[in-house]
């Protein structure tokens, strides 16, 4: 048999296979939608959410609820939320829900959201853009996913962390950076023009590229600027 026969005819196997594959795929994820339950809340808007023990995804949206998703016939996460003033409150002493997989939990909010207060929480937030924005974490981790097409997500971000705290980010923009960290850790993918700050008992803090840099670091601590 000729060699480009035999190239051609392993071409359309593998081309075959990989078909096949998306097919099953298809299936596989077809079914698993079906099985899953949604439960979306509507709320007001609001200015803070106090986290307490959750895992969850952040995003924004037009209008502000909690959605749930679990398998069906399955208990729904045994998420506790209520509203003071124009604070969310959200916990789970339980942490029945995951991060990866079911159940989920998924938080939307308007551009009023102005500050986060975290403890014992792990959270993402995706593609939110609003004016300042303010993290208050307390042994809590915090995933910034943002949309690389826009230009500056923040005009400002403040982030005060304690008690093993970590902030993890992909690559974006931001005008002015504050951060006060004590034993915590942030590693920013990050242009910013200006930050500041303090670092204290093993702290450390990594971003990409800044302009102006004003930070106070204990002999414990490090700041690294990448510069690339």
């Amino acid at each position: 048999m000729k060699t480009s026969k035999i190239i051609f005819i392993s071409l359309i196997s593998a081309t075959a296979f990989l078909i096949v594959i998306a097919f099953v795929d298809i299936k596989i994820n077809s079914h698993r939608h079906k099985d899953t339950t949604v439960n979306r809340q509507i709320l007001p808007s609001f200015k803070v959410i106090y986290i307490s023990n959750c895992n969850f995804d952040l995003m924004q949206n037009d209008s502000s609820f909690i959605e749930t998703t679990c398998l069906k016939d399955s208990p729904m996460p045994g998420l506790d939320y209520s509203m003071k003033g124009d604070t969310l409150m959200v916990s789970d002493k339980s942490q029945s829900h995951k991060k990866d997989g079911f159940p989920t939990v998924r938080i939307s909010a308007t551009d009023s959201l102005k500050s986060l207060i975290l403890k014992n929480s792990d959270i993402t937030i995706k593609c939110f853009k609003v004016e300042k924005m303010n993290l208050n974490m307390n042994n809590s981790s915090v995933w910034l996913n943002q949309d690389k097409k826009i230009i500056s997500s923040f005009r400002s971000l403040d982030i005060l962390a304690k008690n093993h705290s970590s902030i993890y980010s992909n690559e974006f923009k931001i005008e002015n950076l504050s951060i006060n960290l004590q034993k915590s850790e942030v590693n920013l993918e990050i242009i910013t023009n200006k930050i500041n700050g303090t670092l204290s008992d093993s702290s450390r803090v990594s971003i990409r590229q800044a302009l102006e840099i004003s930070l106070k670091t204990d002999s414990t601590s490090k700041a690294v600027v990448n510069d690339y």
